[in-house]
């Protein structure tokens, strides 16, 4: 097993592991955006850029610690000062590209950067800072891949297909949830019982609880669990029609529990329907 030497600290790694994964093993923090465990690791933020300590008088290289691999013993130093300088720019262009992002201006702060020289982007291309994950959630997990990168240089973006509202998009917000800096949001519209999956435009209808009638998971989401997990018993079908809360109250209700006394039926006076 090679050894990773890190800010003084040694850890032994398995080998083909990243330097991130021997920071993290040493307790070490390397600040990272891109990076998600659950997917194919893009560099693309390079944010997490470190400095490897050169041999034979040779200088350090600078590469990205979540997917550098490790195939010999090493020596890394987060705190040098390329490094630092590296990372601080790389911020700074974020900053730039991201200005409203609290996610964003909370790592800055801890990385010790301070607001950004660069001209901000105009508001079109605002807040999104092509981390990719996204789209990689989209593709790899939800199998759907229904938004994609688009264009080039400074008009490159994450879209849907000709940067339209997507048809194949199942409004799920996986995507808003993987986020890190907050910029895709799920809006719902109660007029008309969609869910709207923001910057983007798609748009799905929302399944309706039809004991009170709140919205929940988006049609297609609903049809996609049914399709896996493939129970052929009614009684599941209809509970999947309700709220979480009106789920409750049918499991109470079914097992004898008193709503406000909190009073449970005795065992022998509960009817099982087989």
């Amino acid at each position: 097993m090679p050894t990773v030497t890190i800010e003084g600290k040694a850890v032994a790694v398995a080998q083909e592991s990243t330097i991130l994964e021997a920071a993290q093993k040493a307790h070490v923090w390397i600040p990272t955006l891109c990076y998600h465990p659950t997917f194919s690791t893009l560099a693309a933020c390079r944010i997490c850029m470190v400095e490897i300590e050169g041999s034979a008088g040779r200088p350090g290289r600078l590469v990205t610690a979540c997917n550098y691999p490790v195939r010999r013993d090493i020596t890394v130093s987060v705190s040098s000062e390329r490094a630092v300088r590296v990372r601080n720019g790389v911020m700074q262009l974020l900053l730039a590209r991201a200005p409203e992002s609290k996610e964003l201006q909370e790592l800055a702060a801890r990385m010790g950067v301070r607001g950004t020289p660069y001209p901000k982007v105009t508001e079109s291309q605002r807040n999104c800072i092509l981390c990719g994950l996204c789209v990689s959630v989209c593709e790899e997990v939800i199998g759907v891949s229904a938004i994609g990168f688009a264009g080039r240089g400074v008009e490159r973006a994450v879209a849907a297909p000709f940067r339209q509202a997507s048809e194949t998009c199942i409004a799920c917000g996986a995507c808003a949830a993987i986020c890190p800096v907050g910029t895709i949001q799920v809006r719902i519209h109660t007029d008309t019982g969609e869910a709207e999956i923001s910057p983007f435009k798609s748009r799905s209808k929302l399944l309706i609880c039809e004991e009170c009638g709140v919205h929940m998971v988006s049609v297609p989401v609903a049809q996609a669990m049914s399709d896996r997990v493939k129970i052929d018993w009614e009684e599941f079908r209809r509970l999947a029609r309700l709220c979480p809360e009106c789920r409750r109250k049918q499991a109470v209700k079914a097992l004898g529990i008193g709503a406000a006394e909190g009073s449970v039926t005795p065992p022998e006076e509960i009817q099982v329907k087989n």
